[in-house]
């Protein structure tokens, strides 16, 4: 492999140049340290290219590039290239200057002598603070992208701190666009909740601003000289303030006149982050991040337990150690509806996807499109577009909800569960269809911005551990919360929650349902979607995040302190735990997370039956065995399937050749205890009395795992008919209704590795 082909989909219908930017894989050696690299069109023209090793293989060569090239694929179609490398030197660049950023005084940064920027903050008591830059970094200067990134504190004019803040400017050679990555990490010294009114990143033109359209459902005029607003209420409506006016999904841009030309701002997903505003006055424009409301205004949002959590009197709450991020562009040579629509789609590189899968950066699967996977590859297609259009028919947006799907165990945020991002990308690497990373994106944001917790003060470990605490597990920055309401609980009372779990019928309708308001429980922490989101985008916070759960997890294992195995549940924390720690090894391949990994491992082989290969020693959960004479031992099996996936990950990455067997025979009990041939299926649990629970994803990637690493024939024959059993049921009954997300992710775990090994294993 000397050359990769990556495709360029345009989705947005502008018809004009603009950067491409995003991370494509190379397979180990393919592309040895200190190669260069070359971009030619489907011509054979060279094309200006700036490439960045992102992540190398252990033998130092290339296996993640960030590629920066600009280009203008035709309109809803795409457009191929061919990335080369070798010893020669680079081609230079022959693109125009990109625009300059440089320091301004009293603002964040100036954009090329016509705009500065800054971060504006008003607290729920009215103080104002505004963002002072503490440390500034040139992350990337390249031939094509420059990308500077600052970083600092919300202060008030006394000096007083706030909250962290940071802002990422990146530029390309050859156009007029700028965009800024504000981001917010609610820090505060004390507190549970980060209580502000108002949060907008500000421009202020060099010259006076003369007429300004703001981008609603049609352009809205304001004279020159007006202030104006436009309040994104809900995602279906929005208001004027200062002109006359509402309409419905605000397009969310604004333009302004100076005396250089037009300039234009969007962001990106909108109305899907309401509440969201334009504004105009004062000789600057601003953008509402969390724009002010009165007290009342989102009143008519239904159910309260899903939306008004973010909300208390006339500010916002949130909660002590979430994130928040936001992409916005800019163009100097504004047209504002179009830049509108590239920002929700800008364009990406995305690998030929047989290449991308035979590299081995992804699992084993076939790509879309080979003959074996045209049943599969439109049932996927399906399956998507009812995903996105559940989130759409549900209204699961918000400026806290937006990525994530509602309506696990009827109440809850799903956050998640069995990492949604990870599914998408995976089709995204099947299809190169940019549509899936779109939807990627946003979720795997959600994931490491609202769900992973980034800082713990004392008021914040003392409520977590007061009312929930484990006294081996300390609380601190790498948490993970699991699918709770508000996502991340805190906002309402425990007792109020509870009531409301109960009168939804949750758990049986028992009067004391678990809560999920706690961030202990390691059996719902998914890594591997936001490593590929990092390799894919370059994100560097997808890598923060991801190295922050991964040290949270490897001092747990290491301090010894934590039970991981020892319970009916056990398999579900191990498991998902090794496979957390996989994600966070394959960023830089450090062996305090593979170590991590081999101590977990060998503590579920330490608990292994040596004769059935099962892990039969725990008494089974009230819930999972009803039987009135004694409760069986054992574990649910897709709890034992997580354990097999999980010691399965932890040998690929390691070669330690104690797991084969122990990989073999802990398939082989799964199927003596569970399968029920006659159902094509498998049973619930180790208890006899337990009702047939279907052929679950995680179950047929452990059968994947056993057929790879396993020596018995009966793991593939039992992988293809429960496979058939499964598609056929599949085809015929698409899930739908509340909880959707969930039913997409978990029936796609797995899915996409079991329809290739078997055809790939047909063809042999």
């Amino acid at each position: 492999m000397q050359e990769l082909t990556i495709r360029v989909q345009d989705i947005s219908g502008t018809n004009r140049p603009r950067p491409v930017s995003g991370g494509v894989p190379l397979a180990e050696g393919a592309a040895p340290d200190g190669s260069t690299f070359a971009l030619r069109d489907a011509t054979g023209e060279a094309v200006p290219v700036q490439a960045q090793v992102l992540a190398p293989w252990k033998d130092g060569s290339a296996r993640w590039v960030v590629v920066d090239f600009v280009a203008q694929p035709p309109e809803g179609a795409e457009a191929e290239y061919t990335l080369t490398w070798g010893d020669a030197e680079d081609a230079p660049a022959t693109l125009p200057a990109p625009v300059s950023l440089t320091a301004a005084e009293g603002a964040l940064l100036a954009i090329a002598d016509r705009l500065s920027v800054e971060l504006e903050m008003t607290d729920a008591d009215g103080v104002r603070y505004t963002a002072q830059v503490e440390e500034t970094e040139v992350e990337t200067s390249g031939p094509i992208r420059a990308t500077l990134a600052l970083r600092g504190q919300m202060r008030s004019q006394d000096g007083g701190r706030a909250i962290s803040f940071r802002l990422r400017a990146s530029t390309w050679a050859g156009t007029s666009l700028v965009k800024l990555e504000p981001m917010i990490i609610a820090d505060p010294d004390e507190g549970i909740m980060c209580n502000l009114r108002e949060l907008s990143l500000t421009l202020t033109p060099k010259g006076e601003i003369g007429p300004v359209r703001l981008g609603g459902e049609a352009p809205v005029a304001v004279p020159g000289g007006q202030a104006a607003r436009l309040l994104q209420i809900d995602d279906e409506n929005y208001r004027l303030e200062g002109i006359e006016g509402a309409g419905g999904k605000a397009q969310g841009w604004l333009e302004i006149e100076d005396a250089q030309g037009t300039i234009a701002l969007a962001l990106r997903e909108f109305w899907q982050q309401w509440p969201k505003s334009l504004e105009v006055g004062d000789g600057r424009v601003m953008l509402g991040l969390f724009p002010r409301f009165a007290e009342g205004d989102f009143d008519h949002m239904e159910p309260w337990y899903k939306y008004l959590y973010l909300f208390e009197g006339d500010h916002y709450r949130l909660r002590t150690g979430q994130a928040r991020h936001w992409e916005v562009w800019v163009d100097l040579e504004g047209d504002g509806a179009a830049l509108a629509r590239d920002a929700d789609a800008p364009l990406v590189p995305a690998a030929d996807p047989a290449q991308a899968i035979a590299t081995g950066v992804w699992d084993e699967m076939a790509p879309a499109g080979v003959a074996e996977m045209t049943e599969y590859d439109a049932w996927a297609e399906r399956l998507f577009d009812a995903y996105c259009g559940s989130i759409e028919g549900q209204r699961d947006y918000g400026a806290m909800n937006w990525g994530d799907w509602f309506g696990e165990r009827t109440v809850n945020w799903g956050n998640h569960e069995y990492d949604t991002t990870n599914q998408l990308l995976i089709q995204f690497a099947r299809t190169a269809d940019p549509r899936y990373l779109r939807i990627a994106e946003a979720a795997g944001h959600h994931s490491s911005e609202v769900d992973t917790i980034h800082f713990v003060n004392d008021d914040l470990a003392e409520y977590f551990e007061e009312n929930f605490g484990h006294a081996n597990y300390p609380s601190r920055p790498g948490m993970v919360h699991e699918h709770a309401v508000g996502h991340v609980g805190c906002f309402y009372p425990i007792e109020t929650v509870r009531e409301l779990l109960v009168a939804a019928g949750v758990g049986g309708g028992r009067a004391r349902p678990y809560l999920c308001l706690d961030p202990y429980n390691l059996g719902h922490i998914f890594t591997q979607g936001m490593v590929r989101q990092y390799f894919l985008t370059g994100d560097p916070f997808m890598r923060e995040t991801v190295e922050k759960i991964g040290d949270n997890l490897a001092q747990l294992v290491e301090d010894r302190q934590f039970q991981f195995m020892g319970s009916t549940h056990c398999g579900r924390v191990t498991g998902w735990t090794m496979l957390a720690l996989a994600g966070a090894y394959e960023i830089a391949w450090d062996e305090r997370y593979l170590q991590a990994m081999k101590t977990l491992a060998e503590d579920a082989m330490a608990d292994q039956d040596p004769v059935c290969g099962g892990w039969l020693i725990y008494p089974m959960a009230y819930d999972h065995c009803t039987c009135k004479t004694a409760r069986h031992t054992g574990m649910a099996g897709f709890i034992t399937a997580v354990l097999i996936n999980g010691l399965s990950r932890y040998y690929q990455l390691s070669g330690d050749d104690r797991l084969p067997d122990c990989i073999d025979r802990a398939v082989t009990f799964l199927d003596n205890d569970t399968w029920r041939e006659e159902h094509l299926a498998w049973r619930y649990t180790s208890c006899p009395a337990s009702p047939v629970g279907g052929q679950p994803g995680v179950t047929m990637m452990a059968h994947v795992n056993g057929a790879r690493f396993g020596s018995s024939p009966n793991h593939l024959r039992i992988l293809g008919v429960a496979w058939q059993a499964k598609f056929e049921g599949l085809l015929a009954d698409l899930p739908s209704g509340p909880g959707f997300g969930k039913s997409y992710t978990a029936t796609m775990y797995g899915c996409a590795q079991t329809a290739g090994i078997l055809a790939r294993r047909s063809e042999e």
